[in-house]
């Protein structure tokens, strides 16, 4: 009791509370969105769940896999006539999280205007559904239902990986112009005189066979080589390359997506550097991941609690 009377005093001061436990949880334990609003009516409530607040599966567990698979995002990635492939990323997690931030963001300029809190609802399988905006386009008015097609674009051609003789580019030629480009750069000017390469539509249509005709082109050089004549024509394209490749690319470096930090058990370590760039407010990376209750006392004493309160509420169980 004396600790959700310390999560009530914290979210009776708070502008946002966030939360991710099982629809009803935190009904239980007292600590619901309307029992935390009726304390503070302007907390910004915001719940992420594997399935929301609504509907028939609001009681179940969620996970990223389970996920993917019920938002279909495993439906259409991976190889032609392979089994469902996982993204190896866990985009339902990271896009809830990115959708939650959003949307109390939102909330909280709502907040300034009125001084209204409100409820935000983000699951994972919603944020999955929400990053299949391309293929979603396509099957509302077709009915068509995606299909792999493994690095290959969904509408346009040449748009996908293609193997050199010592690693892999992306080339992204679709759209005309670029299309042109490319078959100069590689030589290959009579694909241009092709009906079945003609529009970007048709490109689309024979994308099989379009990257058979371009595979047994670029495997007869290196990466870089090609790289280097696709650019001079000015045609989008780049190295797929491995982690060690990336961080130390001087592009990366350049944008400073690698920073060292020190933390208090594992000595210096390195994370990932903040995306955005801001000219005013830089995002910088000042602490490492906590460890467990690492700020505890740092978060109590904010509502008043001296030394020797916190270390009763540590005796006593309270606080871990």
């Amino acid at each position: 009791e004396k600790g959700l009377a310390l999560l009530r005093e914290l979210a009776t001061g708070a502008d946002a509370l966030i939360e991710n436990f099982r629809p009803g949880t935190m009904d239980r334990l007292g600590l619901g969105y309307e029992d935390l609003h009726a304390l503070n009516p302007g907390l910004i409530y915001a719940s992420i769940s594997g399935y929301g607040q609504t509907g028939p599966f609001r009681d179940k567990g969620g996970f990223d896999l389970v996920a993917q698979g019920l938002a279909s995002l495993m439906s259409f990635t991976g190889e032609p006539g392979r089994p469902p492939v996982k993204i190896p990323i866990p985009v339902c997690d990271l896009n809830a999280g990115i959708y939650t931030a959003m949307s109390i963001l939102s909330a909280y300029i709502y907040k300034l205007k009125t001084g209204k809190g409100q409820r935000i609802d983000t699951s994972l399988v919603d944020a999955g559904l929400g990053y299949t905006f391309w293929q979603a386009s396509q099957f509302f008015p077709s009915g068509e239902v995606p299909t792999p097609r493994g690095s290959a674009h969904e509408l346009a051609a040449p748009y996908q990986a293609f193997k050199c003789t010592d690693g892999y580019i992306a080339l992204g030629a679709a759209n005309q112009s670029n299309w042109e480009r490319t078959c100069k750069a590689i030589g290959r000017e009579d694909l241009l005189e092709r009906d079945e390469y003609k529009t970007d539509k048709d490109r689309g249509s024979h994308y099989l066979k379009l990257a058979e005709e371009l595979d047994s082109v670029f495997e007869t050089d290196a990466r870089d080589a090609w790289i280097e004549r696709l650019e001079a024509e000015r045609v989008p394209c780049g190295p797929i390359l491995d982690m060690a490749e990336t961080f130390d690319h001087p592009q990366i470096k350049a944008r400073e997506m690698a920073v060292d930090v020190s933390h208090p058990a594992a000595g210096k370590t390195r994370v990932l550097g903040f995306p955005p760039k801001f000219s005013e407010t830089p995002g910088i990376v000042r602490r490492p991941s906590p460890t467990l209750g690492q700020h505890t006392d740092e978060v109590i004493k904010e509502l008043g609690k001296s030394d020797e309160e916190i270390r009763h509420l540590r005796e006593e169980g309270v606080l871990a």
